[in-house]
């Protein structure tokens, strides 16, 4: 490719990057589980009502997202700085997937031979319409800065070995703690493949035998188990909670009906929406680094990182396709590496301009049809979310200018996006639950909320209206889409016996 395309390449790669990651990122209000869990999270540590090292929800210990602190304390960093809602909430993911990509570009530019190819493999990674969507890049959830971690560890490691410089295996065991603070034990994830990829090669055997890397990744480690003897001492019981929930709980058995085949990974990432034709090229990216001499090592590291990850969530029973991220980066590295090795081929055989024409049609046949697909996507977020409006209308409702304060939102039972939007709205605004919640949603049994005469109170589901009805008479003052704002004006008879 002549020098002007490629580096064309690169700033449409990171012009792009920019908008998919960061354009309408506040648009869609946070989805009703996992991503509104940590928004309350992070709103109540911004606030100063939880302990730095023991994130809370309603007011108590989180005792069901048992995960360290890391990703929370940057949510709770950007709510000071910008105050709360989603954007916020949404930036560390965004910060973490632009800086893969970059990262990923200058490592090809040392390592690979090129930086385009982590440009291309930054397209790649950026045309996952799973990745794109809940518990991804733009996401308030863990996965993202897992990513980034999990990258370093790797990308530190082979610098590391290839310069010998500690210096990169101090950035590889800064990835292991900075992984494992901010998601337990998948920080470890691509440790074994690692350990794999040096017993492989000769230099790699070296360096097993010197105390140097069980020193760097050991206080790593051991950095990463001090959060937890930490928080054990200050919220007793918490051994047990991470047993059940990251140890063997959800590896053993399959929790919340996550059940799915063996194969569920792979299939997933055959059949995605937006990138599924890409990933069958795998296989020829494989042979052709381990055939190419300059690429040998670097393509054995990361088909062993993308691999081992894989066989590791695909035998553990609990499946989410959110548990696939680890994979991806190490996979769209070697896509992109056999797209940039093909288009040197056919620049090498057509010359001038229309080689370059050839060049651009073979990578837009690619990559035009996922980057249109999810360019889609972030432009309309609305139309895309996980959770259906129905389940979730709160937040545009509590915003309507006609619905004014003092209120109480009823939920059903367990519902974190009702509270982190009756949380950021203000003191005016109480939340109450029409049955008890029970932990692991809560720290402690919480009965149903008391309601009483003359409350204003917003119902946006039959069933919470059922509830209300059956109690008291109500007066209508105000109704849009699923949601209405009543007063409970009289207790039925029938209620009060």
């Amino acid at each position: 490719m002549a020098i002007s395309l490629q580096k064309t390449l690169l700033i449409l790669t990171l012009a792009y990057a920019g908008f998919v990651l960061f354009a309408h990122l506040d648009d869609h209000q946070l989805e009703i589980y996992d991503e509104a869990r940590r928004g309350v999270n992070a709103l109540e540590m911004a606030r100063g009502e939880s302990h730095l090292l023991v994130p809370t929800y309603a007011g108590e210990p989180d005792h069901w997202g048992t995960k360290p602190p890391l990703l929370v304390w940057c949510q709770a960093f950007w709510i000071k700085i910008l105050g709360p809602g989603e954007l916020p909430v949404r930036l560390p993911a965004a910060l973490a997937t632009l800086s893969l990509c970059v990262l990923m570009i200058w490592w090809t530019a040392r390592d690979w031979g090129s930086p385009y190819i982590g440009a291309l493999a930054s397209l790649v990674l950026l045309s996952n319409w799973q990745f794109m969507g809940n518990h991804g890049a733009r996401s308030g959830d863990f996965d993202a800065l897992l990513l980034l971690f999990l990258f370093l560890q790797v990308m530190g490691s082979y610098r590391w070995i290839k310069t010998n410089d500690l210096r990169w295996l101090g950035v590889a065991a800064l990835g292991v703690l900075l992984a494992g603070w901010t998601k337990g034990v998948a920080g470890g994830f691509v440790l074994p493949a690692i350990g794999l990829w040096m017993l492989l090669l000769p230099e790699g055997r070296q360096q097993l035998l010197r105390p140097w890397v069980y020193l760097g990744f050991g206080l790593a480690i051991l950095g990463v188990l001090s959060y937890y003897f930490m928080r054990n001492n200050i919220d007793q019981g918490y051994f047990e909670l991470v047993r059940g929930n990251e140890l063997g709980g959800r590896f053993s058995e399959a929790t919340e009906g996550h059940q799915q085949p063996w194969y569920f990974y792979f299939q997933s990432l055959l059949f995605d929406r937006a990138a599924g034709h890409l990933y069958p090229l795998l296989l020829p990216a494989i042979a052709i680094g381990l055939f190419t001499k300059k690429l040998r090592e670097v393509t054995l590291l990361s088909a062993l990182a993308g691999v081992v990850s894989l066989l590791v969530v695909s035998v553990a029973a609990t499946k989410l396709y959110w548990y696939q991220g680890p994979t991806l980066p190490f996979f769209s590295l070697l896509v992109g590496m056999l797209l940039f090795e093909v288009a040197q081929m056919i620049r090498r055989h057509f010359k001038g301009a229309s080689g370059r024409v050839v060049t651009v049609t073979f990578l837009a046949g690619f990559l035009i049809f996922p980057m249109v697909l999810i360019i889609d996507r972030v432009l309309d977020p609305r139309e895309h979310v996980e959770t259906p409006l129905r389940k979730a209308p709160f937040r545009d409702f509590i915003r309507d200018p006609m619905v004014e304060p003092p209120f109480t939102i009823s939920i059903r039972n367990y519902n974190p996006n009702a509270r982190f939007y009756a949380e950021t709205a203000g003191n005016e605004i109480a939340i109450k639950s029409i049955k008890s919640l029970s932990p692991p949603v809560v720290a402690t049994t919480r009965e149903a909320g008391v309601f009483k005469v003359d409350e204003r109170v917003v119902i946006c589901s039959s069933e919470t209206w059922e509830y209300l009805f059956d109690r008291f008479e109500v007066k209508e003052i105000y109704q849009s889409g699923a949601c209405k704002l009543v007063k409970l004006t009289k207790a039925r008879e029938a209620a009060l016996n």
